[in-house]
């Protein structure tokens, strides 16, 4: 099961593997989110309730029980740190081998992290052999000393150990752990996009979540604690209406992007039961939007610009998540990271209703789909798992299939 446990949402997807590899959705669940602020758990009993009615109810779609589980984090709790690994090669003719990899990523991963901090992906950049720069993969060249560039993810551990308590409290005995903004990737980027460049920018609720592509790999990943919500907040308070007709009027009315208002445009704002409506101008309402909007892309420019300063992104900016819905987003985008933006949509896995082909969804299908080609690539006999971030994993593939088969109902096609 995938489970992306946001601040206004929960949502758990249970796929099926075929005979021939064929990753299947079985069922999408989702359930109003509680317990839940800024994508961190702040009340375990009002959380594991959410959960554990979603996945009841996808349990009882799949017609299977499922004890693994795949999470995502995001957020500001994410921090990235570069680092390089450098070893000396001393195996049979001076050949490169998956072990001499492994120990220049430990060597890389030796740094002080601090204390309240958990590492959870260390995603190779860029190999270097001898001085010679830009290898991707340096299994079987011949060379004295490999050099390994990173980009080290961490999470906050009180963060991450709240949610796998209570996920265990949910019955899930196997658990893993990945930065939300890769599960997005994985469904939404091509591999062209990250080898030319690209921004994925998933607007949440309460959380905004970024990640950067240069030659293939990620360059930065991070979050703020800001999202849609906000903006709900905002048209709330300054018309003063409640936060359920102020979500309405923004899901309805809503833009963030002035120039693209016609002059005449009108709004109708729902009034308390037994008042008429009233209008007012759309530019008006734009007013209130545009700005939160504009300081949560400027918060993400700034970080971009002080992270990687000297990469292109040809590809530009994508943009997913439930704010990704909102009228002028792209235009918006396009002006702030002064990059060509588009609108990012999760590939059509089989069997998934077309109505969940929606950037919202994105994070909980890449989720799955992340989990899925462990799950495939160990079926296979793979010692060595690569991801479609860069992570290098080193694993018994017995193992790895054991554990990962737990998560998957592995059918006949």
């Amino acid at each position: 099961m995938a489970l992306d446990i946001g601040s206004s949402w929960v949502r758990a997807v249970i796929g099926s593997v075929s005979r021939d590899g064929q990753l299947m959705v079985d069922t999408v669940c989702e359930r109003p989110s509680e317990g839940v602020i800024h994508g961190k758990i702040v009340n375990i009993e009002q959380c594991l309730r959410t959960i554990s009615s979603v996945v009841q109810e996808s349990e009882l779609q799949a017609g299977a029980e499922v004890d693994s589980v795949i999470f995502g984090v995001g957020g500001s709790q994410i921090e990235t740190y570069n680092s390089e690994g450098v070893v000396g090669i001393t195996g049979k003719d001076l050949e490169i081998t998956r072990d001499d990899i492994y120990r220049s990523l430990e060597v890389a991963k030796a740094f002080n992290l601090p204390a309240d901090k958990e590492i959870l992906h260390t995603l190779v950049q860029d190999f270097c052999v001898d001085g010679k720069e830009g290898i991707k993969d340096p299994i079987n060249m011949l060379g004295h000393r490999l050099e390994t560039k990173v980009l080290i993810v961490t999470g906050q551990s009180d963060v991450i150990q709240t949610d796998r308590k209570t996920l265990i409290r949910a019955g899930f005995d196997s658990q893993r752990v990945i930065l939300q903004s890769l599960a997005d990737a994985q469904v939404v980027l091509s591999s062209e996009e990250k080898e030319v460049g690209t921004v994925l920018v998933n607007i949440g609720s309460q959380v905004t979540n970024m990640i950067a592509y240069s030659n293939g790999s990620p360059c930065y990943a991070g979050g703020i604690d800001l999202g849609s919500n906000d903006v709900t907040n905002d048209i709330a308070y300054i018309l003063g209406k409640s936060h359920a007709v102020a979500e309405s009027v923004k899901c309805g009315s809503g833009c963030c992007y002035i120039p693209s208002i016609a002059p005449n445009d009108m709004v109708v704002i729902p009034q308390v039961q037994g008042l008429r409506a009233i209008s007012m101008p759309k530019k008006e309402l734009c007013k209130i939007i545009e700005p939160r909007m504009a300081e949560i892309f400027s918060f993400l420019k700034n970080d971009l610009d002080k992270c990687c300063p000297q990469s292109q992104f040809a590809g530009g900016v994508v943009l997913v998540g439930g704010g990704a819905l909102l009228s002028g987003v792209s235009e918006l985008a396009s002006e702030i990271f002064r990059l060509q933006p588009r609108i990012g949509f999760p590939e059509a896995l089989h069997g998934l209703d077309r109505s969940y082909i929606d950037p919202k969804y994105t994070t909980v299908l890449g989720l799955l789909q992340n989990e899925a080609s462990r799950f495939l690539s160990a079926a296979v006999g793979k010692k060595s798992v690569r991801s479609s971030g860069n992570e290098w994993k080193q694993s018994s593939s017995e193992n790895i299939f054991k554990k990962i088969s737990r998560f998957f109902r592995t059918v006949a096609k």
